[in-house]
């Protein structure tokens, strides 16, 4: 196990015991249609009376643990370049919904890949996102989480620092100096729970 997944993995079981503290089950979350993921552990399908449709359904997940550190290798032929390894352990460990986290100084939504139709989506805004860096002649970054403003987490390709960017602008606050450092230091909260 690498470093990047064994934090993922401690944050996530803390994620996981404040959801049971709570509520005294798993987290879950509705989408409407259903959307089947890896880490679905169980599911409530809601049924529309009148045309007896499928309207939506609830999904109990819980993380999912995988090995796939490949995932990146079209973008990074696609741009001529190499990503960073934590980038790709980060998106490359879990199938997991996105969660809130916070620490003193930030809260915000960590990223996660919640099926292959969202990992592919994932890949579509990764490359948008390195264009438009790379276009207006910045610093090339990896995003990890957006705020509840219009802020988003990334991981500078260069150094690793986890940083705070605005989209289009230069990064403008150093978060962390890696992406394991960062991760340990959050704590999961229950914004934007689903439950």
């Amino acid at each position: 196990m690498n470093a990047i997944y064994l934090a993922l993995d401690a944050l996530f079981t803390r994620y996981l015991n404040l959801v049971k503290a709570e509520t005294n089950d798993l987290p879950r979350v509705q989408f409407k249609p259903p959307w089947p993921s890896p880490c679905d552990i169980k599911r409530e399908v809601h049924i529309e009376s009148e045309n007896n449709e499928e309207e939506g359904s609830l999904s109990y997940w819980k993380p999912a643990s995988r090995v796939n550190h490949e995932l990146f290798d079209d973008l990074e032929k696609a741009l001529e370049l190499s990503f960073r390894d934590d980038i790709k352990q980060f998106y490359g460990s879990f199938w997991s919904n996105g969660i809130c986290v916070e620490r003193e100084d930030i809260n915000f939504s960590l990223i996660q890949i919640w099926n292959e139709e969202d990992q592919e989506k994932l890949k579509e805004n990764i490359l948008g996102h390195a264009f438009a860096r790379l276009k207006s002649k910045q610093a090339l970054s990896y995003f990890i989480g957006c705020t509840f403003g219009d802020d988003i987490i990334c991981i500078d390709h260069e150094s690793g620092e986890v940083v705070l960017e605005k989209p289009g602008r230069k990064t403008h606050k150093v978060l962390a100096p890696s992406l394991e450092v960062f991760l340990l230091s959050l704590s999961p909260t229950l914004d934007e729970y689903n439950g």
